[in-house]
């Protein structure tokens, strides 16, 4: 097969939309708007650089005196002498003196000036339309669809039936019934081999006494760590995620099985993904999930909801798994003027959002929600670049690397600080739901249909599945850090303790 007809066949399959007729709302059509800035920016720069320039240029003439040389001057000396005898010989002769005279003169003028023509632009002129045109390029590039339809949008849309929501719930069960089981174990052996910790409290949060914090040892930090899985609700992790943790487990770091991770990435890859290219202009190839995880609040027995927050990643989406409670749902902010909408979507729909978009989960009243979610990275690297360049300065004094400088970070910190107060200045804080609810099986099964399609034509023309033929990454990329210039820089340390997991076969 050529890399024609692979360009060919990745185009028909990954720039249409199935469910395009399905959808409620105009979304933008992103491959004609980025050739639209492109047009724009090269009929700009042509303009300002060009024709303008060529415009307001104007004529300007130079006199330019030439040096007489030593011919002229001897010329000239014996010019003067002969009227000198001339004189002698009378007023007779004075006319034709005076007349030689002139003569004289005007043939010197004529060889000792020159006149230059030349078309020039002023230098202030020039610099004021260099400056216009960057900033028409940068009013082209940032005030189109493109830019402000994805900023703060959240987009709502169907992914999952409410038999696969139950599947996946149930997978989340077993998982974390195999999960309490390892804890146990490795409980037992940990003090069977530190036996000073049989009779000990180690309690989930660090003790103070006074202004001196209490310290563990290695080993009461891992009892700690296996308490907290032992503890109700069994089997979960409580701790993962420190600045804003959940009740959660992780398809990967925790027992999911390889089937289980087979069934997920299957549904999302059918649904999901085209549905981010379609609504933010993302490829699919583009996309690689950092953390997959399922998460659990529980009105009585555990977490209720999560304070306001922002989340680590680039793209987030979270699908909501059963509606056996009440209360809950998700909170999006809107920084700009303080308003906000309160999201209570359907089981088996999505919400898609900017990570970047302010939200908080709301308080479960009764019983037990679980949702899927999802921190998708498009390794688009200002934020990580700040970030990284910042704890390598504070952890070494030996920065050998541009992007780990004071004066990279800053410029990451302050294009991340700025393009934030820019998208909450001028995009427009909204909802979009894409699909009817009665709409939702037919949608599904046109999407899936799609999904198989595609799957077929690439066996036959042997194509791999992978992110250059426009499959997102799942499970093997998660829990890196990418760093500006694109190299894996950091794992999270639970990825760290078990890598060949992650390398293996998902």
């Amino acid at each position: 097969m050529t890399s024609a007809d692979h360009h060919l066949l990745t185009k028909n399959f990954y720039s249409t939309f199935p469910g395009e007729e399905f959808l409620t709302v105009s979304l933008p059509n992103y491959a004609r708007e980025r050739q639209l800035i492109i047009y724009k920016i090269v009929a700009t720069v042509i303009l300002c650089v060009v024709v303008m320039p060529v415009l307001l240029a104007t004529k300007q003439t130079a006199v330019k005196d030439n040096p007489v040389d030593a011919a002229d001057g001897a010329a000239n000396e014996n010019a003067i002498y002969d009227d000198a005898k001339a004189i002698s010989k009378g007023s007779k002769n004075k006319k034709k003196r005076v007349k030689s005279k002139k003569s004289s003169q005007e043939s010197t003028t004529e060889t000792t000036t020159g006149e230059t023509t030349a078309t020039v632009i002023n230098p202030i002129t020039s610099n004021l339309l260099n400056t216009l045109c960057i900033i028409l390029v940068f009013i082209i590039t940032f005030f189109n669809q493109n830019n402000l339809f994805p900023a703060r949008t959240i987009v709502q849309t169907p992914v999952l039936t409410r038999d696969e929501c139950s599947h996946i719930i149930q997978m989340a069960h077993e998982a974390a019934e195999r999960n309490s089981e390892i804890a146990k174990r490795e409980k037992a052996s940990l003090i069977l081999e530190h036996t000073e910790l049989v009779n000990e409290d180690i309690s989930s949060k660090s003790q103070s006494d006074g202004n001196n914090t209490q310290t563990f040892t290695p080993e009461q930090i891992e009892l700690r760590k296996l308490n907290s899985i032992i503890k109700e609700p069994t089997g979960w992790k409580k701790d993962r995620h420190s600045s804003y943790p959940t009740t959660d487990l992780n398809y990967v770091v925790d027992p999911f099985t390889r089937d289980d991770r087979a069934y997920l990435a299957e549904k999302l890859n059918a649904r999901l993904t085209p549905v981010i290219e379609r609504t933010f202009g993302i490829a699919r190839g583009a996309i690689r999930a950092s953390d997959i995880f399922v998460v659990r609040y529980d009105a009585t027995n555990g977490q209720q909801k999560l304070r306001k927050h922002t989340d680590g990643s680039h793209l987030s989406f979270n699908i909501l798994l059963n509606d056996e409670f009440e209360g809950g749902g998700t909170r999006f902010h809107n920084r700009f003027d303080g308003s906000y909408v309160d999201v209570n979507p359907d089981v088996g729909e999505a919400l898609i959002s900017h990570a970047d978009v302010l939200h908080e989960g709301l308080a479960t009243t009764k019983g037990t929600r679980y949702i899927l979610v999802g921190f998708n990275s498009i390794d688009v690297r200002f934020k990580e670049g700040f970030e990284e360049g910042t704890n390598t300065r504070l952890s070494s004094t030996n920065v050998d690397n541009w992007e780990d400088s004071r004066y990279a970070t800053s410029l990451f910190r302050d294009l991340v600080e700025w393009m934030r107060w820019f998208c909450d200045q001028y995009s427009t804080f909204q909802r979009v739901k894409l699909v009817d609810r009665k709409d939702f099986d037919e949608y599904i099964t046109v999407m899936d249909e799609a999904d198989i399609k595609r799957n077929e034509e690439e066996a036959r023309n042997g194509i791999e599945p992978t992110r250059s033929s426009g499959h997102a990454n799942w499970f093997s990329g998660q829990q890196l850090f990418v760093g500006v210039s694109g190299d894996v820089k950091r794992v999270w340390g639970s990825r760290a303790k078990i890598e060949d997991k992650f390398r293996g076969d998902l």
